[in-house]
């Protein structure tokens, strides 16, 4: 148990232990310096402090020697913290190394498909320079946006449609225009202005909308519809 006390406690115990024998061998010395004395035997008490001093000095020497074990321990803890602390570091450095090499090559793998639009788009342009087929570049141009929207849904993206008619979400639409719509209640969408897409669960970007303000009249006064639904 005492292996599992910290070290300045462990070292405090070993001071008390010291004192408290220093104390009892004052005591023990005392009394028999007394029985001594009554007796008047000076080489019985002669004798007897020598031993006195002879058992001081072996408990003198037992507690250097647990002072000594403690140190050592003491050394060898601070090194084992010294050394958890550098794998600490060196875990940490290893693990930012690793991180940043699959961003890396993540990064890489997309770009490399990517080009690949980039490909076709300039074979588009080129085509259109020498042909004013505009029914052949339409199809071109429909294979090419096809063949993107399938690279970026194999990479966790997908386009966010908004449209008429639903509710307005301020996690996924982006108002723009408030405007009076005759049919649509307030806080609905009237139009869907630009499409946004989402990474995985998460909003890549917004949709930009046009949201009705209900059925008003071209004053700002709500109608008489609108005012009896109100009423």
């Amino acid at each position: 148990m005492d292996e599992q006390k910290p070290f300045h406690k462990r070292m405090q115990d070993v001071v008390n232990a010291y004192i408290k024998q220093e104390q009892r061998a004052h005591i023990e010395q005392s009394e028999e310096a007394e029985t001594s004395q009554q007796s008047g035997s000076p080489a019985a008490a002669t004798t007897e402090s020598a031993d006195e001093i002879g058992v001081l000095r072996e408990r003198v020497a037992a507690l250097e020697e647990q002072l000594r074990a403690v140190e050592r321990e003491r050394d060898e803890l601070r090194d084992k913290y010294v050394r958890t602390l550098a794998e600490m570091d060196n875990l940490r450095k290893r693990t930012e190394r690793e991180k940043e090499q699959l961003v890396l090559f993540a990064t890489e793998r997309l770009f490399s498909r990517l080009v690949e639009l980039l490909d076709d788009l300039h074979a588009a342009v080129e085509a259109g320079k020498q042909s004013r087929d505009y029914d052949a570049m339409l199809g071109g141009l429909e294979m090419i946006a096809a063949k993107a929207h399938k690279l970026y849904e194999e990479h966790g993206v997908r386009p966010l449609e908004a449209r008429s008619g639903e509710p307005f979400n301020v996690e996924l639409h982006e108002a723009l225009v408030h405007v009076p719509h005759p049919e649509l209640p307030e806080g609905t969408i009237v139009q869907q202005v630009q499409r946004g897409y989402l990474f995985k669960d998460r909003v890549l970007r917004h949709a930009r909308v046009v949201t009705s303000a209900g059925a008003r009249a071209g004053d700002g006064t709500a109608t008489n519809d609108s005012q009896q639904s109100d009423s």
